[in-house]
């Protein structure tokens, strides 16, 4: 039964990484989006009446995105609540960045083609995927490491990480996709600079940036409603989560901002998912430092992973076994109805039905690649 209960979870998980959205004229010209009703994971509710030991061993049969930060939240959360506060919680980070550089790999080479009507190079995802296989080990080879590079810096930027973070303009960006083509990200990039994205103006949300774990802990974990936890919002406002509320202070994406067109603010969300893979190679490498991608406060573990912000809050018994559990994750910020996503679809000038699917799909493509978004277009098929 056990194991039924663990399927069933999963394959809720699953479903709850797809989203529908209806798309209409709104009258003035743009789209009318109209999310369906969608909840967050309940995935966590197995871990219920565990304790730390079985939940964290539970948990990588129970998220295959990003697992391994699941479990670093949920063991930085359940570690605050120990006899000792925390003090000797430690967490090593160096499989979240190795996690967070396939999470970022994968959409350059699966969902990027895609989005341009051509088929991925299946033999670069498999590389992937024995690279960072290989590179879990206790002991790698060092040529696990070259091959890591190599997907890197000649399949995905073309040139060395440390040069590619040295761009620091929309003009020095598209000249390097045209310069090196060979790379099916550069290629994506010129592609998107000559599509005709029929963007208008909007307001999009600021980013979420590192919010207080103790403020953080005391909003997720003293909401009894469970909205925050469904629509998030952070001192007053939704939030944009991810590489480019990370980054969006880097002279690369201020100078796309300041472009002035909506369409230069989707290049820059495909730009910071390319930055924050050089630097999280070269901080794999030990040739940076990088932010700590994990904090933790009482009851709480929060993770930057690929996709944003991954927060758990636990509360615990007398008998350290876990009576309530919530899981705040990225897609509740970026697929909000006043988020990223739901603002750049809403500004996608309505023109043909086919455009603006195409459009749509960039959109979702840019904030959050591991969601699957399906688009109704009433009167133009799905």
């Amino acid at each position: 039964m056990a194991a039924l209960g663990v399927a069933s979870a999963a394959a809720t998980l699953l479903s709850e990484h797809r989203l529908r959205m209806v798309l209409r004229p709104d009258g003035d010209g743009f789209t009318r989006v109209e999310p369906l009703p969608r909840r967050p994971s309940q995935a966590h509710r197995m871990l219920i009446g565990r304790n730390a030991q079985q939940a964290l061993a539970l948990l990588p049969s129970l998220y295959s995105i990003s697992g391994k930060a699941h479990r670093a939240a949920a063991a930085a959360a359940l570690g605050t609540l120990q006899p000792d506060h925390g003090r000797n919680v430690w967490i090593d980070q160096r499989p979240l960045l190795l996690e967070r550089l396939r999470e970022h790999l994968l959409p350059l080479h699966r969902d990027w083609p895609l989005c341009m009507g051509q088929a991925p190079d299946q033999r670069i995802l498999q590389d992937i995927d024995s690279a960072a296989r290989a590179l879990e080990a206790p002991r790698a080879e060092a040529h696990a490491l070259a091959a890591l590079r190599e997907l890197v810096e000649t399949h995905s930027l073309g040139m060395p990480a440390q040069e590619f973070l040295g761009l620091d303009s929309a003009d020095a960006l598209l000249r390097w996709a045209r310069e090196h083509a060979q790379a099916t990200p550069a290629r994506c990039i010129a592609w998107l600079a000559e599509q005709p994205l029929a963007l208008g103006p909007v307001a999009l949300p600021p980013p979420l940036s590192q919010p207080a774990p103790g403020e953080f802990a005391a909003r997720l974990l003293g909401d009894p409603t469970g909205e925050f936890q469904t629509y998030p919002v952070w001192h007053g406002a939704c939030r944009e989560t991810g590489p480019w509320a990370r980054l969006q202070q880097r002279a690369l994406l201020r100078d796309l901002a300041q472009a002035g067109t909506q369409a230069y603010a989707l290049i820059a969300r495909f730009a910071a998912r390319l930055l924050e893979l050089a630097e999280t190679l070269l901080a794999w490498l030990g040739q940076a430092d990088m932010p700590p991608t994990l904090k933790a406060a009482a009851g709480l573990g929060l993770v930057d992973t690929a996709r944003g912000l991954l927060a758990y809050g636990v509360e615990l018994d007398h008998g350290s076994r876990i009576t309530r559990c919530l899981i705040l994750a990225p897609a509740q910020w970026n697929f909000h109805p006043q988020g990223t996503a739901a603002q750049l679809l809403r500004s996608i000038a309505w023109t043909t039905p086919r455009q603006v699917a195409q459009t749509a799909s960039l959109v979702t493509c840019a904030v959050d690649p591991f969601v699957r978004c399906d688009f109704a277009l009433p009167g133009a098929g799905a």
